[in-house]
């Protein structure tokens, strides 16, 4: 369960990139996007973390500093283009756009995430990277998660959400039903046919 809806957060990734004129790039590099963000936005820096300072944790939005503080190696992963560097700097600037308050660390500790607010905000941003790594404008063509690996420099786990998310914005811009399980629909048909009321339109299921 999200704080904000995801059209705001779709909104607020879109208005990054529109600011930073990443429009029509599918994999921008996330370097760049440090460095020109850093150049327009009025407050925000990132740094490199001192020996020791983030411990186990690849990075750190302190939101009080406005400061993304980052290992050195995922910076240098980011300039090779490594697919989770990518989104960990995504992610981090998910905290700090969507307005999240204290010191937000990319980790993967599982332990790292106590409180309910902590979970909600580290799936705020994990949203954000994905739509900032793959517009739903620019993958609307795409036709596999594999594809959308690929073309915007995702891991397969992002790409696979990124399709779903892709496919559902389709079907209700074309007003599809998306087809349940075939127990699901096996189901209802037989509870119509005994006389139970059922509310969904079971002849837009039909083969």
């Amino acid at each position: 369960m999200l704080n904000l809806s995801e059209e705001t957060i779709e909104a607020r990734a879109g208005l990054l990139r529109n600011k930073l004129g990443l429009e029509g790039i599918s994999a921008p590099c996330m370097h760049g996007v440090l460095e020109a963000f850093e150049q327009k936005a009025k407050s925000f820096t990132f740094r490199v973390a001192n020996s020791g300072e983030l411990g186990q944790d690849e990075a750190l939005m302190d939101e009080a500093a406005h400061t993304l503080i980052i290992r050195e190696s995922v910076l240098d992963d980011i300039k090779a283009g490594r697919v989770r560097a990518r989104f960990t700097v995504a992610h981090e600037l998910g905290h700090y756009l969507l307005g999240h308050k204290g010191m937000k660390q990319r980790t993967k500790r599982l332990t790292a995430y106590p409180t309910a607010r902590d979970r909600i905000e580290e799936e705020e941003a994990n949203v954000f990277a994905s739509y900032f790594l793959v517009p739903t404008r620019l993958a609307w063509d795409a036709i596999s998660p594999e594809d959308i690996a690929m073309r915007f420099q995702v891991s397969s786990q992002v790409a696979e959400i990124a399709f779903e998310r892709i496919c559902r914005a389709k079907r209700k811009f074309s007003g599809q039903l998306r087809r349940p399980p075939d127990t699901v629909v096996d189901f209802l048909k037989e509870a119509k046919k005994r006389g139970h009321p059922v509310r969904s339109n079971l002849s837009d299921f039909d083969d």
